[in-house]
């Protein structure tokens, strides 16, 4: 009888990871109809940004990534006309880049993707999690949105889910993960003081790995990629997130500040600020994973659909210990719109806005 209740159990799940994959799937229709028919850039979407840095900076014009007039005027030399395109990471993300740079775009992104998500999987694993478990996340809607735009929120996982899940067994480890997680810093706003009280050993790690990584990428490009985040590339993000512009940026953000912006920048600057204030301060005081994911992408003014991977991941931890547990009234309907989410918003981003209210009923669940 309990083997065939877990039987039943597991093939439910199964089918609600498929159910809730369906958008991502039509999404990922859509995009492979774009390919047929000839919308080769359009289909890349920010993976041709990250082949695009590796490749420049191989062939030694680091600076093009910081004049957007050239810039686009290479890529639309390789793809025709396309929208709006912006280098908008650090240099030690392209120290990462650079790594795929010699392959062709599609290549590049691929294999960057999937070498991700084998991270993932390896650090999920070495966390002690069940392939079932593994499986189910890299499924996730949240996984899936993140492999459509070729983004590097499985690496971002990878890093911060599991640096969170090992500080305990292996501080060292953990310590370097998330040092290396600088890569996408905004995701980290509440790890260090965190690390500082709950694992200091980790604490030195990322530090360590941190500058290590910023130290490599100097050595590798000099100071002009440096000048150029700092000069360009900080100043113009900053921008897209004051003035909501370009909309191809701007548009896709599920951040408090961008819920509240309607109240102007101002307010919605103060709020954000309180709510990344109090996530840090909550974050020190806490030692559960979920709640330390779920505080993360609250902390973040600058986050995407796809930045809610590590959110999927503090869902999954709690829908794995309720299944133990029991769910208490309304909890599985919840965490099943936590893990859903992601994969509605590129079909109804009016619900955008909705994002953090939900990020902060899962967070008065998990203990």
């Amino acid at each position: 009888m309990r083997q065939g209740s877990q039987i039943y159990r597991r093939a439910g799940l199964i089918s609600i990871v498929c159910l809730c994959a369906l958008p991502s799937c039509f999404e990922a229709t859509a995009v492979i109809w774009g390919v047929r028919h000839g919308h080769v850039g359009k289909a890349l979407r920010d993976g041709l940004d990250f082949w695009a840095g590796g490749f420049l900076a191989l062939h030694g014009q680091v600076r093009m990534l910081f004049n957007p007039l050239a810039y686009q005027a290479f890529l639309s030399g390789l793809y025709g006309r396309l929208p709006y395109h912006l280098w908008s990471y650090p240099p030690n993300y392209l120290l990462l880049a650079s790594g795929f740079g010699w392959l062709s775009p599609w290549h590049a992104v691929l294999a960057f993707d999937a070498l991700c998500l084998l991270a993932l999987a390896l650090l999920l694993r070495l966390a002690e999690k069940s392939w079932w478990f593994i499986a189910a996340l890299i499924a996730s809607p949240a996984s899936l949105e993140s492999l459509l735009e070729y983004q590097n929120a499985a690496l971002m996982t990878a890093l911060i889910g599991g640096g969170l899940l090992l500080w305990r067994t292996r501080p060292r480890l953990a310590g370097v993960l998330i040092g290396l997680a600088t890569i996408k810093p905004q995701l980290g706003l509440v790890l260090p003081l965190f690390l500082l009280r709950r694992a200091p050993l980790a604490v030195a790690y990322a530090a360590l790995s941190a500058m290590a990584l910023a130290a490599a990428s100097l050595y590798a490009f000099g100071p002009a990629a440096w000048e150029g985040f700092l000069h360009f590339t900080s100043p113009t993000m900053e921008n897209v997130l004051l003035t909501g512009r370009p909309p191809d940026f701007a548009g896709g953000l599920v951040s408090v500040f961008a819920s509240v912006r309607g109240l102007g920048v101002p307010v919605a600057l103060g709020i954000q600020a309180g709510v990344s204030l109090l996530a840090i301060v909550l974050a020190a005081r806490s030692r559960s994973t979920a709640v330390l994911l779920l505080l993360a992408a609250l902390a973040s003014p600058y986050l995407h659909d796809y930045d809610l991977l590590g959110a999927t991941l503090a869902v999954a931890l709690l829908t794995e210990e309720r299944l133990r547990t029991g769910f208490a009234a309304g909890e599985a309907m919840l965490l099943f719109l936590g893990w859903f989410m992601p994969g509605v918003l590129p079909w109804l981003p009016q619900f955008a806005h909705g994002v953090p209210l939900l990020l902060l009923l899962l967070l008065a669940i998990a203990r």
